[in-house]
């Protein structure tokens, strides 16, 4: 093979690499980033961990399943394993945590988002909160 012919070989080749890339990455530009944020302004309990009062930022790591807590400008971080309730997306003015509440403390129980209604996996089985145990804390995705 001549030297021309293998230079257009590897110029065809790294255009083909560079237009691949670049494919790649426009979807990734194009999509809005979001991350889930909610004010707790109470401790509260996810399964045996107490967390304190204060801003959350809440991802969802892997799958819709499993949900972060990381609070603001802290270094740990909190999971909690959710089951699905219903997979359809919940209007966003309708994003928040649900916590039940007995003798003066707090559990979380369910998250509502974008990826449906989800309920603490510690908490399926067990009574649903009523209006007097139920407190709501409003998601914000930004």
């Amino acid at each position: 093979m001549s030297k021309m012919r293998i230079r257009a070989r590897l110029f065809n080749g790294f255009l083909l690499v560079w237009s691949v890339l670049l494919l790649l990455a426009t979807p990734g530009i194009a999509q809005k980033q979001t991350t889930a944020h909610a004010t707790i302004p109470f401790q509260f309990w996810i399964g045996d961990n107490q967390l304190p009062a204060g801003d959350y930022q809440i991802e969802h790591e892997v799958s819709p399943t499993l949900v972060m807590f990381r609070i603001k400008g802290g270094k740990t971080a909190n999971e909690a394993y959710m089951l699905p309730i219903d997979e359809n997306p919940v209007k966003e003015s309708d994003f928040k945590l649900v916590f039940k509440t007995e003798n003066g403390e707090h559990y979380l129980y369910e998250v509502w988002g974008k990826y449906g209604k989800r309920v603490l996996t510690a908490a399926y089985g067990l009574p649903n909160p009523t209006r007097e145990s139920r407190v709501e804390v409003p998601i914000v995705y930004r």
